[in-house]
């Protein structure tokens, strides 16, 4: 077992309980003091003070757990672990809750202030007070996994606009290896997930869905969103304020990039997450679509069932798009691509300029007659 899954919450976790129990007896005391100075306290569902004391159990509850929710100064400072630790926290306060309760009320009944005629009444507004305060902490959780998402999110965004900033996908060349913005991002990918053990099972498989789909996600926009703007000009940044689409990519870019989905398919394959890898199916649908010989036969009006058939899912817009962008190879580069045989040596698609620009227009006459 790795460390975070042997110690499944913090030291603070049993202090804050014992604040609440100390805070309790205060409110006991405090209550006490009162009526025996002749203070009438209102009648409530409840049962007078008890009831009151149950409602001010609720309240620490609810302000214990929005208080680890927002132990930190700054969100850029949390990482991960951090947040994930205060996740397991939250939630450890929250299997507390029932035995916490029991004893209140234990406590409640030896004192005197739950009454025999009103004992059924006053532990069924236990129960309700116990659910009031059951849901403030499944708020605060569900805050946190939308924190641990967040922070996920913001660091793929980082690595992903670092790594492909300057890079170029018009490449001339086959790589054999993964880009290295994907081994990185696998690398935090990895590391991250290694942190989830404190989570629920749930928690833990919507995180890495949550993950691979944002790096799909970005992807695809970076792939088939318009490089440039309504007056022509190159995009500096997107309307989010990441890296601008890729503008240009030729046939070795996409087959490089098929090789990076095939390494972020073997690492979903790897976290035992089932059906993890399916959240590449829209990025790896577009790149073998581009790299199928068969291309420009699917792309003909008369071919649209054939290709439906194939490619279920492919989208003729976004294959717009990425032609749009397409570097055609010359004749040389298709000369130099050919063995001493006169075949293919490169057994994917590789259009030269001319066939770009027809199949571009092909495209275009369709997507137009569906308008």
């Amino acid at each position: 077992l790795s460390e975070t899954e042997l110690f499944t919450f913090s030291h603070a976790v049993p202090h804050i309980i014992k604040s609440i129990h100390a805070r309790v007896i205060v409110f006991t005391a405090f209550s006490l003091s009162q009526e025996e100075l002749g203070q009438v306290f209102a009648s409530k569902q409840g049962g007078g003070i008890a009831g009151y004391i149950l409602d001010c159990v609720e309240e620490c509850v609810a302000v214990a757990a929005v208080g680890m929710k927002d132990g930190y100064d700054h969100f850029d400072e949390v990482t991960v672990e951090q947040a994930v630790q205060t996740t397991a926290d939250i939630s450890a306060l929250q299997a507390a809750l029932p035995r916490l309760f029991g004893t209140i009320m234990r406590g409640l009944c030896h004192i005197g202030l739950v009454k025999a005629d009103q004992l059924e009444q006053s532990f069924d507004y236990a129960d309700s007070v116990l659910r009031g305060a059951n849901k403030a902490c499944d708020t605060q959780v569900a805050n946190m996994y939308s924190m641990v998402y967040e922070i996920c999110r913001h660091k793929i965004d980082m690595l992903i606009d670092f790594s492909l900033e300057n890079f170029s996908w018009v490449c001339k060349s086959v790589c054999d290896s993964p880009n290295a913005y994907a081994e990185s991002l696998v690398e935090y990918m990895r590391s991250t997930f290694l942190c989830l053990g404190p989570m629920d099972e749930g928690s833990r498989a919507g995180l890495h869905f949550s993950c691979c789909g944002h790096v799909a996600e970005r992807l695809v926009k970076l792939l088939t969103e318009e490089a440039e703007d309504a007056d022509g000009k190159s995009k500096r940044m997107s309307h989010n304020g990441n890296i601008p689409p890729v503008a240009k990519i030729d046939a070795f870019g996409l087959k490089n990039l098929a090789t990076d989905i095939r390494h972020f398919e073997m690492f979903a394959d790897s976290t035992g997450v089932g059906q993890l890898k399916e959240c590449f199916n829209e990025l790896k649908c577009l790149a073998t679509a581009m790299l199928d010989r068969d291309l420009p036969m699917l792309l003909m009006p008369e071919n649209s069932g054939a290709r439906r058939r194939k490619y279920p899912f492919l989208s003729l817009e976004k294959i717009y798009c990425i032609l749009e962008k397409y570097v055609g190879t010359g004749l040389g580069e298709k000369l130099m691509a050919r063995g001493g045989g006169g075949t293919n040596r490169n057994d994917f698609l590789m259009l030269e300029k001319k066939e770009v620009i027809q199949l571009a227009r092909i495209v275009k006459m369709q997507l137009d007659s569906n308008m």
